[in-house]
């Protein structure tokens, strides 16, 4: 089988890297070699999108643009599981924001201290030093920003849990169904969460994130009180996952803000190996990423 996706042996396109650009392009060309065809964002996504941070204008906060995500399974793939409430299987990504905000191209409501900072990063970006993050030192991506990876995804479900199984970097999310998070909670990458079913919908609540992680890829800041709740449901006949996501920080975001992502069902995928820590192309010096 040909790669399901690029990059596995660095950190790539989800690093703020100088070469984002240029991994975009790359990307493009993998999905032009994979076995089934990527469709562009709809009209809807494209639409009025501001090409600079909040549409200033300003050439040095250009906004890294989307990549196109996964198209359909091929003709004549397995079905998806008729059960609502099977979510087993891989899945991948339509579409790949930069920047996770309310709508495509709107930043996320920050702070004005925040926003300040988010503009640092993205002037860094553009002049061709990005400031370092945790993916580029081999560290997980946190979240939301994880959920925004442009690899595809393995969910395998057994008693009292839901696990994903991220192929970039092989990260890994658990979900802890029916429980409390623990009163000693312990801050970690990419938190901790527990999920309950509400009717056909998986409800994830995700808390305890390590803020040196930032929620997207332009570098929007979030806290260790960052608070995620995400709504994972089949729609299209099992054939698309919708995820809907509520983030809230009340140290970075002026108020909570939801936007929806879908991911297509693809079981004519199969994860591939991804070691960051074998030829890092985006390892950080002086604090700045040093793409190669």
């Amino acid at each position: 089988m040909k790669p399901t996706s690029i990059m596995r042996n660095g950190p790539a396109i989800l690093a703020v890297t100088a070469s984002a650009a240029a991994l975009c392009l790359a990307f493009s060309a993998s999905a032009q070699d994979s076995q089934s065809p990527r469709q562009a964002p709809t009209a809807a996504q494209t639409a009025n999108r501001p090409t600079t941070l909040d549409n200033s204008g300003d050439p040095t906060l250009a906004l890294t643009r989307p990549l196109r995500g996964s198209g359909p399974a091929p003709a004549g793939s397995k079905p998806p599981n008729p059960d609502p409430k099977n979510l087993e299987g891989v899945w991948w990504l339509k579409g790949y924001e930069y920047l996770i905000g309310p709508a495509p191209g709107i930043e996320p409501p920050l702070k004005p201290k925040y926003m300040d900072i988010l503009k640092r990063r993205i002037r860094a970006k553009n002049a061709g030093k990005p400031e370092t993050d945790t993916s580029t030192q081999c560290f997980p991506h946190g979240m939301p920003r994880l959920m925004e990876s442009p690899y595809p995804i393995e969910i395998v479900q057994t008693p009292g849990r839901v696990t994903i199984l991220h192929e970039v970097a092989h990260e890994v999310r658990r979900f802890y169904l029916n429980q409390k998070h623990p009163e000693n909670l312990k801050i970690t990458y990419l938190g901790h969460s527990v999920a309950h079913w509400e009717g056909d919908t998986l409800v994830v609540d995700t808390v305890g994130i390590n803020a040196a992680s930032f929620i997207d890829d332009e570098g929007s800041s979030h806290s260790d009180k960052e608070h995620i709740v995400e709504r994972f449901h089949k729609i299209d006949g099992g054939r698309q996952l919708q995820v809907d996501t509520t983030v809230e920080d009340p140290v970075t975001l002026e108020h909570p803000y939801s936007y929806s992502r879908y991911f297509q069902w693809r079981p004519d995928v199969r994860p591939a190996e991804y070691i960051c820590e074998e030829n890092n192309r985006n390892a950080p010096v002086n604090g700045v990423t040093v793409a190669q």
